[in-house]
């Protein structure tokens, strides 16, 4: 191997990734990010979920999204499962409000 090759890696890394977001229905905050070369985990079920939108590479990732949670979820299980606080509008508006007080 010549100083100009980088060995393949194992598995892309989590960034480069497209995923699929999954909302919850009943617990709006409850998202299922799944990448799109994955099947869809069989618990999403279009009454208790519903797409949200896609998650491309060099996207602004949702709040509670965690790469390094994402590639451990996605290797052991398929998919990853956060809490995004940013659904919850109340909450939200009250962490900026405690947060710009600090």
């Amino acid at each position: 191997m010549t100083s100009g090759h980088q060995p393949a890696r194992a598995q892309p890394d989590v960034d480069d990734c497209t995923y699929n977001l999954f909302r919850n229905k009943c617990l709006p905050e409850i998202i299922c990010a799944v990448p799109e070369d994955r099947p869809v985990p069989a618990f999403i079920g279009s009454e208790q979920w519903s797409f949200e939108q896609p998650l491309r590479p060099n996207e602004a990732r949702p709040s509670g999204f965690d790469s390094q949670a994402a590639q451990a979820g996605v290797r052991f299980n398929g998919f990853y499962l956060f809490h995004a606080l940013a659904a919850i509008p109340a909450l939200g508006a009250s962490l900026e409000f405690v947060l710009g007080n600090l």
